[in-house]
């Protein structure tokens, strides 16, 4: 293996990647680790210098025994391997960077983030299955299905840092790939999951490689001839406008964002600008937002892996209305009675789940945003 090309994304080159002229000792342990990292079901792989390399198995971390202590010439090896020379200048500059590659024989694909920690080079590798997965692998809500096929409106992806909302846009995208006729284009950074044209044209752009921004290339997207845009990460103030705009003018805009629930993602969007531009952003976003989806990953009682749980908040004419006039907190009242049209708060998502013997009630307590309504149900059930 170790004397097998590597495939980085973002390369201009038809082919693998010419091997760099640096010397590279450990490529054939380092590669070792990531295969492991596969076989163990590993969601990331840390490498820092003077600890072993460090698995994430369903949320915990667990030092992997198989390979000696990390040192600085293994990290040289790891940017030799996997970064050009212009990236490793970048990385000796900006002490950090973002890139994703793809090896040969793998099943998955690797997004990576080397960064510098008391003076001594790290590393944080993704997993990510080469297939994108289906809605039924992941358990998406099936409503999903009906929103993605829009014409146009926002649709919002949210929750916190690894839960899992790139790999729920990529199945997005996948349905979207399978069944609608239309043009796709993504804005990444960087590209996680490689889409091939089926009944889409899928056009994928990464952040530094294909373009300078999320904001300058959702506003070049509009010229692009899209129906629909994907932006894995609402960042900015100008981000959220582009959205907005696009959505207004024609367009299904799906996006991310890292909130935690229906409510608090619709009030970040308005808290983003000054108070002399809310009430027209609530105006908008009234208008043009069709759904909130919010999800966690929890650990499954069987030990078999991490179930996701979704908060669903289709948007109806009584929710539009509360966002109008700013009174969003009344919502949490419309999605518990609302359940007939597909709308389910957190809460009551992850009861279901403990109901269902699927988690834990211990697992699922640090996850309920209400720790009282928690203590209630449980009461119920004895």
């Amino acid at each position: 293996m170790s004397d097998e090309p590597l495939y980085i994304l973002g390369d201009t080159a038809s082919g693998p990647v010419q091997k760099p002229s640096l010397p590279i000792k450990n490529q054939g342990a380092i590669l070792g680790v990531l295969k492991a990292a596969v076989n163990h079901r590993a969601s990331d792989v840390h490498f820092q210098v003077g600890s072993h390399p460090i698995f994430r198995i369903d949320g915990r971390l667990s030092p992997f025994k198989g390979f000696p202590p990390v040192t600085d010439i293994v990290m040289t090896d790891c940017i030799n391997m996997f970064l050009k020379e212009g990236q490793r200048k970048h990385l000796a500059e900006k002490r950090q960077i973002d890139c994703s590659v793809s090896l040969p024989d793998f099943t998955h694909r690797f997004r990576i983030n080397f960064f510098f920690q008391r003076n001594h080079l790290s590393g944080a590798f993704r997993l990510n299955p080469i297939d994108p997965p289906t809605f039924e692998q992941i358990g998406l809500p099936s409503f999903l299905k009906k929103l993605v096929e829009l014409p146009n409106g926002l649709v919002l992806i949210t929750g916190a840092t690894g839960t899992g909302k790139t790999t729920t846009l990529s199945a997005l995208i996948s349905y979207m790939n399978h069944h609608r006729n239309a043009h796709i284009i993504t804005l990444s950074d960087p590209i996680e999951y490689v889409h091939k044209n089926k009944n889409c044209l899928i056009s994928q752009r990464e952040i530094r490689n294909d373009a300078t921004s999320f904001a300058e290339a959702l506003r070049v997207a509009l010229r692009e001839d899209p129906d629909v845009i994907v932006v894995e990460e609402i960042r900015d103030l100008e981000t959220v406008a582009m959205a907005l705009t696009a959505a207004e003018t024609g367009h299904l805009v799906i996006a991310t964002l890292h909130t935690n629930d229906s409510v608090q993602t619709i009030d970040r969007i308005i808290d983003i600008f000054p108070p002399h531009q809310q009430q027209q952003v609530r105006v908008q976003l009234a208008s043009s937002l069709q759904a909130v989806v919010s999800q966690i990953l929890v650990r499954r009682k069987d030990g078999q892996g991490r179930v996701a749980i979704f908060e669903t908040m289709p948007v109806t004419t009584p929710i539009r209305n509360l966002i109008r006039d700013g009174q969003t907190v009344q919502i949490y009242n419309i999605m518990q009675t609302n359940r007939s049209q597909g709308m389910i708060l957190l809460n009551d998502a992850i009861n279901e789940q403990v109901q269902n013997q699927v988690i834990s009630p211990e697992d699922a307590a640090s996850y309920y945003i209400n720790t009282t309504f928690f203590q209630n149900q449980q009461k119920n059930q004895r």
